[in-house]
């Protein structure tokens, strides 16, 4: 069964949109910003969705025609809605169609419980309210209730946290769900905020940058954390005849996962889980190495996970790597996020025949990444997304 994927978006420090993303990665000054709206003590940079929670109760409301009840919504749970709702601008129409929604993320409502701790700490009570959107099911939840409000049968939903490859594990499940049959699309989502906990989690395994991190280079010295929401909507090729003028923006050969289990936070010096994530998705691709044209990698700019997925790709390529590059220098490390993110912007490359590069790297380690806008023929991308345990995520998508 061939798979599709019919229709994306992004929302990003770019704003709304994965075409706006990919142009300001192409173009837009990535000097560091002063956050506007992230509450923390650490002066490193953040890549920043340009909106307040307001801001996107408005959007979801005036723009996208959302009906909100009265609650306290976290901002996983506000970006997983306004993703969506801007996915259902252009992809096919929802209604009367089995639909299945797999959603991912790492911090889930942790931005409102942190207040209710913080609350409950100071003053012995807190509002409970505060911690309603806590379980990341919350956001899912509201997400199908968007669907079913457009005429959707959501047969199925679940919510998956495999550290910061959550959203690409999250795209293999959908295309399983569609492969078992009796399903239309499968909407696979990934969000994360910018909270305390992310930052001060992070911060503690000293691998922040304070300055605009640097992917693959040898004076990298950590990552910047980004926040951003993005979704994909699937759908298998016998669907496509009722895609009602949208063109299909690639074919998703596979996504494959496997881990090294060699240490919390780290994957192993051998890259022994990232090589067997991209051996494998070859495999169920069908595909030679060979016919790889780009590679998105993970590219965090920690120390660790550049040399590791380094020596993947040479484990997998050997001398003949193909081009690769992070985004991350732009967007930052949106952690459960990433897996889709880059998977759309890695679509969107397809379909212009242009890579995306890697900005602010300087100085070769093993591998150089592409360093500048590049046009070229584009026909089978991989783009890797690496997780905290060793677990690894590899995505093929060809063009159409």
């Amino acid at each position: 069964m061939k798979i599709l994927c019919c229709a994306s978006s992004i929302v990003s420090v770019s704003g709304i949109g994965v075409g706006k993303c990919f142009d300001d990665i192409a173009d837009a000054d990535y000097s560091a910003k002063k956050p506007l709206y992230t509450d923390t003590a650490h002066e490193v940079p953040l890549r920043e969705i340009p909106f307040s929670n307001e801001d996107i109760k408005r959007m979801l409301a005036d723009d996208y025609k959302v009906v909100l009840p009265s609650r306290i919504y976290t901002r996983t749970a506000l970006l997983s809605m306004l993703t969506v709702a801007d996915l259902l601008k252009t992809s096919p129409s929802v209604s009367g169609k089995k639909v299945v929604v797999v959603n991912a993320t790492t911090a889930g409502g942790m931005d409102k419980s942190e207040i209710y701790y913080r609350d409950l700490k100071a003053n012995g009570d807190a509002d409970i309210a505060l911690a309603q959107g806590h379980e990341p099911a919350d956001a899912t939840n509201l997400v199908c209730d968007i669907l079913e409000s457009r005429g959707a049968e959501v047969v199925w939903s679940t919510t998956v946290s495999t550290a910061c490859s959550s959203s690409a594990v999250a795209v293999g499940i959908g295309m399983d769900m569609l492969k078992a049959g009796d399903v239309d699309y499968a909407i696979c989502m990934g969000v994360d905020p910018l909270c305390k906990f992310t930052i001060n989690g992070f911060n503690s395994l000293g691998i922040l940058s304070k300055n605009v991190c640097r992917p693959f280079d040898a004076d990298r010295d950590g990552l910047n954390l980004g926040e951003g929401a993005a979704s994909v909507m699937l759908c298998a090729e016998s669907q496509s005849t009722e895609l009602n003028g949208t063109v299909a923006l690639c074919e998703v050969l596979s996504c494959e996962t496997a881990a090294d289990a060699y240490h919390q936070t780290a994957t192993s010096p051998d890259a022994v889980g990232p090589t067997l994530a991209m051996k494998a998705a070859l495999l169920k691709a069908g595909i030679e190495a060979d016919k790889i044209s780009y590679i998105n990698t993970h590219g965090t700019a920690t120390p660790n996970n550049d040399e590791s997925e380094s020596t993947a790709m040479i484990n997998i390529f050997g001398e003949n790597v193909p081009p690769f590059s992070s985004t991350k220098f732009w967007t930052g490390h949106t952690l459960g996020a990433c897996g889709v993110l880059e998977m759309a912007l890695s679509a969107e490359m397809l379909q212009r025949q242009m890579i995306l590069p890697t900005r602010n790297f300087a100085t070769v380690e093993r591998l150089a990444p592409v360093g500048k806008m590049e046009n070229a023929n584009l026909d089978y991308i991989m783009t890797n997304s690496f997780g905290f345990g060793g677990g690894a995520t590899s995505i093929i998508i060809k063009k159409v």
